[in-house]
């Protein structure tokens, strides 16, 4: 009978250490917000993301995903999505749309979920851009 209670308790205080475990890891994690107003304009951010590559500067800028070949690339740039709507695959779309200051955050989407949820325009990756003032 000994052995039995032995047991039982021993398999009880091992569930209650998983579960605490695991509770405990997962508890309130919250995302920190980076702080894009520190930024001149909106390719210096973009510099900042990791997962992108920026080639060129100002106007003449090209954004891309790390890890997708670059060479010959001319319609090679991720979709731009800003508040959920898709603005195109050129980072001109973006100029004078955003600005540092409006940057809540900045997600890079790529592979399959990118071209799942955005078809052939995803092919080369997303920039999923959240503006403070998003709804």
């Amino acid at each position: 009978m000994k052995k039995i209670q032995f047991l039982f308790v021993t398999v009880a205080f091992s569930l209650f250490l998983v579960a605490c475990s695991s509770s405990s890891g997962t508890a309130n994690r919250q995302k920190a917000v980076k702080d894009y107003s520190q930024y001149n304009n909106l390719v210096e951010v973009l510099q900042s993301v990791q997962g992108l590559r920026v080639m060129g500067s100002g106007s003449n800028a090209k954004v891309f995903m790390s890890g997708y070949n670059t060479t010959n690339a001319t319609n090679r740039e991720p979709l731009f999505v800003v508040d959920g709507i898709p603005v195109g695959s050129s980072l001109v779309n973006l100029n004078g749309l955003l600005t540092p200051v409006m940057v809540k955050s900045i997600k890079t989407i790529r592979g399959m979920q990118a071209t799942s949820r955005y078809g052939d325009e995803g092919l080369y990756g997303v920039v999923q851009i959240t503006t403070i003032n998003a709804k």
